[in-house]
């Protein structure tokens, strides 16, 4: 894996020239927008001012209640219709600079990484795989994500994105009025990789400081053990510190769980600082990563130059594939290649 001294040298001599073209492009597309809002306002002004004038001359008045009013209607509706080509205006032209930024910059990161490795900025890991995982519960009603990258480090084939789901709560008062509200169920990134063993059972590895309350009420620990399948006992008193371990069998579980793999998530989750929740299914490998911030955003109001902030993209991407590396992915075991 490429270092952080090696990037920020990359990002002096490569990344930094694209940098100060992108920002050109950002400081020109902020000037157009803004003039595109300064225009729409005096055209809305006018278009008030015009619809008023007409309505006294047929009314005698500015506005009254007692009648149709059919010029302010007018005005209205053609507000509301000029509304929506306005903002999607503005947010068109954003989206040309943050897509130009993306492929560019992110790309560019990417590549540096890995030169096999695909990045798509509109794509996100499948909703199929997302819930393949059985992490999350229930099932996303809401669900999108960006940043795609996939590809294969060595033998290992990954993919991963940013990714935000939800999922959408009915409730009914005593009135039976019906109400929605909208819950969140990830927002971070989602990674999934080609496991190096064979396994036929599902294995879930959850933050312990959120699993403890399943240990709490009868309740909800029989949910979990409903959901993640029975509590399993490993001999790893800091691992199980951190993480608690549901799955079909106690001894395939210890068979995927290694001494080994324990110690490199333990050194992941406490390199990262994130409570990372893991599942293995069907010969796959799950990793949901919480981030509350977006990931590969460029800054659109002040400059984009800065090395210590495109450092941190290099980070948070080489955190992902170098998970690879660090879970020791590509060493196959028996037949598994």
């Amino acid at each position: 894996m490429k270092t952080e001294i090696e990037f920020r040298a990359f990002y002096r001599k490569t990344l930094k020239p694209l940098l100060l073209d992108l920002n050109k492009l950002r400081r020109q597309t902020r000037a157009k927008n803004t003039l595109i809002t300064f225009v729409y306002i005096l055209i809305l002004a006018a278009l008030y001012g015009i619809g008023f004038v007409v309505n006294r001359l047929i009314y005698g008045v500015w506005f009254t209640n007692n009648s149709a009013n059919v010029p302010i209607v007018i005005v209205v509706i053609l507000t509301i219709l000029s509304l929506l080509l306005f903002f999607g205006t503005i947010h068109a032209n954003k989206r040309k600079f943050v897509s130009r930024y993306k492929n560019d910059i992110i790309g560019s990161i990417v590549r540096f990484i890995d030169e096999g490795l695909l990045y798509e900025a509109e794509k996100h890991v499948a909703q199929r795989d997302f819930t393949a995982s059985g992490l999350f519960h229930p099932k996303p009603d809401r669900y999108s994500g960006d940043d795609c990258v996939s590809g294969k480090i060595d033998k290992t084939a990954i993919t991963f994105s940013e990714i935000h789901a939800q999922y959408k709560m009915v409730s009914y008062d005593d009135d039976d009025v019906k109400s929605e509200k909208w819950i969140p169920l990830f927002d971070g990134m989602f990674f999934k990789a080609d496991f190096n063993k064979h396994f036929k059972g599902t294995y879930f590895v959850l933050p312990d400081r959120a699993e403890k309350l399943f240990g709490r009420t009868g309740k909800l620990f029989h949910s979990a053990k409903n959901r993640f399948g029975e509590l399993i006992r490993l001999e790893d008193p800091e691992f199980e510190k951190l993480f608690m371990v549901y799955g079909s069998d106690q001894v395939e579980a210890r068979y995927i769980l290694s001494s080994s793999l324990m110690k490199r998530i333990l050194d992941f989750r406490q390199r990262t600082g994130k409570n990372i929740k893991i599942s293995f299914v069907k010969s796959s490998l799950f990793i949901a990563i919480p981030y509350k911030k977006a990931l590969f955003e460029p800054r659109y109001y002040t400059s984009i130059i800065s090395e210590d902030k495109t450092t941190e993209y290099f980070l948070d991407l080489e955190m992902a594939i170098g998970i690879v590396t660090e879970l020791n992915l590509n060493t196959r075991i028996w037949s598994k290649q």
